[in-house]
């Protein structure tokens, strides 16, 4: 309650930034040395400088064709996941197969995609080679629409794998159990990371990753708070802070909560589970305090079960 209450206190509040660089060389450098995250939203969170925190993070460049020209759409972000092949045949055991779990708007945006995997840095100077791996096919939900941004998940099979050498390790996302699928995580304490815009005055994603806390507040506060954007039971919001949150750049950017459960010898073992994607990510006014809103894992785990084979209890 106590945090509902300065929620209420502070969600109207906005502050535009003054932003001091005029390029690409002058943002990597202020970002990297001398910045005020008070002025940015989420990529203006802390820089994250631990390469295990969120080694299962996926940077995205959508690409497409206009004209007989190769063109990048705006860059997002996904998440690692390990799914299963179907065995090839009867009594042959199925293996390993990775796929990137995204927002849907994301890979519509392409019709081909370089990953950045294994690296914190994203920086606009890297080639195709160094960002990783181009995939071309991308798995749409069903149910996603783009006027309500339901259903706003998509899956890209991937060879990219777990990996523990290069400048980062590479390690698979947890979505959570099929028994916390319906949980709602009001009031817990979240983390968001991604490479979206650092502000509205810069209109190019961020060279660093960089990550913030908040918490999760209830939908119906969300829906007041984005009249012109429909919320739905299948979104999960996080508190609107001034100057911090999912911006452009940031689409399938993951939610992440601290879990905590059992082990079988019977001690209390904790974990990290992406339990939303960056979605409702704003073209403009990302300084103006309003909730984030994700796309709600838990009530896609089925679908995404179905598609890869994802064992939620690994």
């Amino acid at each position: 309650m106590l945090k509902l209450v300065l929620l209420l206190a502070v969600a109207a509040l906005s502050a535009a930034a003054n932003v001091p660089w005029s390029d690409d060389d002058d943002l990597d450098n202020y970002l990297e040395n001398d910045v005020d995250t008070t002025d940015l939203r989420m990529v203006g969170g802390d820089v994250v400088t631990d390469t295990n925190t969120y080694s299962f993070m996926i940077g995205i460049q959508p690409k497409y064709t206009l004209n007989s020209v190769v063109t990048n759409a705006p860059f997002c972000s996904g998440v690692l996941i390990r799914g299963q092949t179907a065995a090839a045949t009867a009594g042959a055991a199925p293996t390993d197969q990775y796929y990137v779990l995204t927002s849907a708007h994301c890979a519509q945006s392409g019709t081909s995609y370089d990953f950045f995997a294994g690296s914190i840095s994203v920086l606009n100077t890297q080639t195709a080679s160094q960002a990783g791996v181009l995939a071309t096919t991308a798995i749409i939900n069903e149910e996603f629409r783009q006027t309500s941004m339901t259903g706003d998940l998509a899956l890209i099979p991937t060879t990219i794998v777990p990996s523990t050498t290069g400048t980062a390790p590479i390690t698979a996302a947890t979505l959570g159990s099929i028994t916390d699928s319906t949980k709602s995580y009001l009031i817990n304490s979240v983390t968001m990371a991604g490479w979206g815009y650092p502000n509205d005055v810069f209109l190019d994603h961020s060279p660093r990753l960089r990550a913030l806390s908040s918490w999760v507040v209830p939908n119906w506060y969300c829906a007041v708070r984005h009249l012109s954007m429909p919320i739905r039971r299948t979104h999960v919001c996080t508190a609107g802070l001034p100057n911090k949150g999912p911006c452009t750049g940031d689409s399938g950017a993951p939610l992440i909560a601290e879990t905590s459960g059992t082990s079988s010898s019977g001690s209390t073992t904790r974990g990290r589970v992406v339990i939303g994607l960056a979605t409702h990510t704003p073209r403009n006014g990302c300084n103006r305090g309003r909730p984030g809103v994700f796309t709600r894992i838990g009530d896609y785990l089925n679908w995404i079960i179905q598609v890869t084979n994802y064992n939620p209890d690994d």
